[in-house]
């Protein structure tokens, strides 16, 4: 509670501006063959809630998860403005998450507001994360891997990293509630490690590999287990053919695709087809932009892991510690999944923060030029929205094809029946 009395308008201010940004969002229809399929569950779960435990759906099989899409159900039946609205409600909280994080670490609150309000408004991630219902599973799991790790934090700051700090057994508990079974998992245990090697000193010079680590290790072992025998597992580029060497240059490869992706949204699709003809000049010259991008972020993440503050390069870390997991699961970097990069794009959107607020206290001697910093993230902000706004009204005409409407008539078709008394058959 003195958390949201110290820092609610900021939470306030978060929720306008993704409101007033992507507000818009919430009258589209249904596009995504995915959401029909999860309204359809959530209706055959909707007798019979218990059975989320036994049910496995075609892609989800998260009780937590389900639990969340049969509330949504209750709630809002058919219609999907309730679902999207509830998407830029998570997204919400994730930015303020990424407030609080930013402030804790770095002490410096107008530094904080700025990169939440870049991540609040789709620099790096580009918003594609919450126009799809199904998307709600990674802005659910953002949020929980945002407390989890703001809470273990705070334990160290607050009781020295005990066992028995509430931090710590918060954190363990929504850890465990949670059942982070996707690729997050890890890199949320890689982000913790990262945190406190470079915060050692601060930390009083506590092991790395403590106990509250090992016992945090030791649950995701637990729950990589269970996903990879009984969830659903997302298919890596290995194969008999290729091996663990293809694999390793594909996810190297990749790893750099995917950071030069945030700062250069321009890939093959079918939207680059209908851009200005400048976008296509750039696109033509995507090799030579994105050679320039890659040698720049290796040059400043290196020079910011030897010379940077700790903050700083705990979210350096953070960039390739949460992007990392979806580096080897396509064997190509001809087209990229922009959903992966919302919780990379954190780090992103703070190291642009920290930037624009030390240029910012530089030149806080002159009037006028102390803003001129202030327009390098509002081209992002501006960029981002445009693109997360081209990519809505792509998907706005697709809900209007022939496969789309007959998805539509068969789930209206299917919700006007009364739900099967064993949904987990079939």
């Amino acid at each position: 509670m003195k958390t949201l009395k110290r820092h609610g308008s900021v939470l306030l201010l978060l929720i306008l501006a993704i409101f007033a940004a992507y507000g818009r969002l919430i009258s589209a229809p249904l596009w995504n063959p995915l959401d029909f399929q999860i309204i359809r569950e959530a209706h055959q779960l909707s007798s019979q809630p218990l059975h989320m435990f036994l049910h496995l759906g075609t892609y989800f099989s998260q009780p937590l998860l389900q639990l969340a899409y049969l509330l949504e159900y209750s709630l809002f039946g058919l219609h999907t403005a309730g679902y999207y609205a509830v998407n830029l409600a998570l997204h919400s909280l994730n930015a303020f998450m990424v407030y609080l994080l930013v402030h804790m670490l770095f002490g410096r609150k107008r530094m904080a507001v700025l990169a939440a309000l870049l991540f609040a408004l789709g620099v790096g991630h580009y918003g594609k994360v919450f126009l799809a219902i199904a998307q709600q599973e990674a802005l659910l799991l953002s949020l929980f891997y945002l407390l989890v790790l703001y809470f273990l934090i705070r334990s160290d700051f607050k009781h020295g990293g005990r066992l028995s700090s509430p931090y710590f057994l918060l954190a363990l508990g929504l850890f465990l509630l949670s059942g982070l079974t996707k690729p997050t998992s890890f890199s949320l245990l890689g982000c913790l490690l990262a945190y406190r090697f470079f915060f050692y000193n601060q930390r009083g010079g506590k092991a790395v590999f403590s106990r509250n680590f090992l016992i945090m290790t030791g649950v995701g072992v637990m729950f990589y287990l269970a996903q990879s025998r009984w969830g659903y597992t997302q298919h890596t580029v290995v194969t008999p053919d290729h091996g663990i060497l293809h694999f390793t240059w594909i996810s190297v490869k990749n790893l750099f695709r995917y950071l030069v992706l945030m700062v250069f949204p321009i890939q093959e699709s079918a939207l680059l087809r209908k851009v200005n003809p400048a976008i296509l000049l750039l696109y033509d010259a995507r090799t030579y932009v994105r050679v320039f991008l890659t040698m720049a972020i290796v040059s400043f993440s290196f020079f910011g892991i030897v010379f940077g503050s700790r903050p700083l390069r705990f979210f350096i870390a953070w960039t390739f510690i949460t992007v990392l997991p979806f580096t080897g699961m396509t064997p190509s970097g001809g087209w990229l999944n922009l959903t992966h990069l919302y919780l990379t794009a954190i780090g992103f959107c703070t190291i642009l923060a920290a930037g624009v607020d030390g240029a910012a206290g530089l030149l806080a001697i002159h009037r006028w030029r102390r803003y001129v910093p202030y327009l390098l993230p509002m081209v992002f902000v501006t960029g981002g929205l445009l693109l997360t706004h081209k990519i809505e009204a792509q998907n706005r005409r697709s809900a209007h094809t022939p496969r789309i409407q007959e998805l539509r008539l068969s789930l209206e078709q299917g919700c006007a029946q009364p739900p099967a008394r064993s949904p987990g058959e079939g």
